[in-house]
């Protein structure tokens, strides 16, 4: 067995720390899809990781030892954060993630929502859909955070206008036009899962 097999074995810490698990419903076939890519993204770690600079000597002292793996890890973890590899869904998805706020414009800071703005589950307006499959990844606190604000204050002009409708019989057209402007944080993640596996 190789030396480096236990990052195999231990790779989320070398990743983030302070992550929030976010799950939501995708297409039949994404799980496999994205299953596939992880492998492809495995084989090409395994092929970083054969670089003759890895290679512990034989007979290597246990320092020699820890100061090579030291460099694997900060070369892994370089890698990640630029993007370059993506071999954990966890990674693939916080890259994917913050691409498709940068694509919409959400980049940025937001304000808190109020304590009356839905943390999970389904939104006013958003109408029921069963999602073949699931998926659940793991997001930096801070992405996570930063996605929810971006959907609640975007969708937030058309959910007050939607809890004044509501009710109305008359309005209820109206109703079903403007609630499908409201973005969740579901929908992000599927146009991220998207990006990721077209990238």
């Amino acid at each position: 067995m190789p030396w480096f097999a236990p990052l195999e074995l231990h790779l989320d810490h070398l990743i983030m720390t302070d992550v929030t698990r976010i799950s939501t419903g995708v297409p039949h076939g994404t799980r496999e899809r994205l299953a596939a890519r992880m492998s492809e993204e495995k084989a090409r770690r395994r092929e970083l990781l054969a670089d003759p600079r890895w290679k512990v000597p034989n007979r290597a002292s246990a320092e020699m030892r820890a100061g090579i793996r030291a460099q694997v890890h900060a070369h892994l973890r370089e890698l990640r954060e630029a993007g370059a590899l993506c071999d954990t869904i966890d990674v693939l998805m916080t890259h994917a993630v913050r691409d498709e706020l940068a694509e919409r414009g959400w980049d940025h800071s937001w304000s808190a929502p109020p304590p009356t703005a839905p943390r999970s589950g389904q939104w006013l307006g958003t109408r029921s859909h069963s999602w073949p499959e699931r998926i659940s990844v793991r997001l930096p606190s801070d992405l996570a955070e930063r996605l929810y604000r971006a959907c609640w204050h975007t969708s937030e002009p058309t959910i007050a206008a939607l809890r004044a409708w509501r009710d109305d019989p008359l309005q209820y057209a109206k109703y079903r036009e403007v609630a499908d402007r409201v973005i969740t944080p579901g929908d992000i993640l599927r146009d991220a899962v998207a990006r990721a596996l077209t990238n």
